[in-house]
């Protein structure tokens, strides 16, 4: 699929600019900077199947159940990780993005700060931060519906 050589252009890209391969940054060697395993994650929030979002299965998807279209996910990435983008693909359903998306993160899980609002795109939604972020916990929040009902079947962070 031409999503998916877009999106390793896009990983290779940020791995040259020195993100790093393998979810590192810099030389590597800070426990901080590898983003942790998916097998660790933890999700919340208030779309329907809400763990469809991170269960590596993109058939299946967490979808928004609010009437307007939006919704809300927190990941709680199990210890603090350092990334700059953020990758929502749709499923099957290529039209259930939302037409603007907000990522905020935090430390704590309490106090969170908005990093990045981009606008969603059919089939796969790239949110690229420009500046690496450390954070534990990433929350997406569709504040602009589109079309149809929020569709998220995974998320991946670079």
């Amino acid at each position: 699929m031409a999503w998916r050589l877009f999106l390793s252009l896009a990983l290779g890209a940020a791995c040259a600019a020195g993100v790093g391969c393998a979810g590192e940054y810099g030389d590597g060697h800070s426990e901080a900077a590898v983003i942790s395993s998916r097998s660790t994650w933890r999700i919340t929030g208030d779309l329907q199947s809400v763990v469809s979002a991170i269960d590596q299965n993109p058939g299946t998807a967490a979808v928004s159940a609010a009437p307007d279209g939006r919704g809300t996910i927190t990941i709680d990435l199990g210890k603090p990780c350092l990334f700059n983008m953020v990758v929502i693909e749709h499923g099957s359903n290529e039209m259930g993005f939302a037409r603007r998306v907000a990522v905020l993160t935090s430390l704590d899980g309490e106090i969170f700060t908005q990093r990045y609002v981009g606008v969603g795109t059919r089939r796969v939604t790239i949110l690229y931060m420009g500046t690496p972020v450390l954070a534990r916990y990433v929350r997406l929040r569709a504040i602009v519906a589109g079309e149809q009902p929020w569709s998220v079947a995974e998320v991946y962070l670079q």
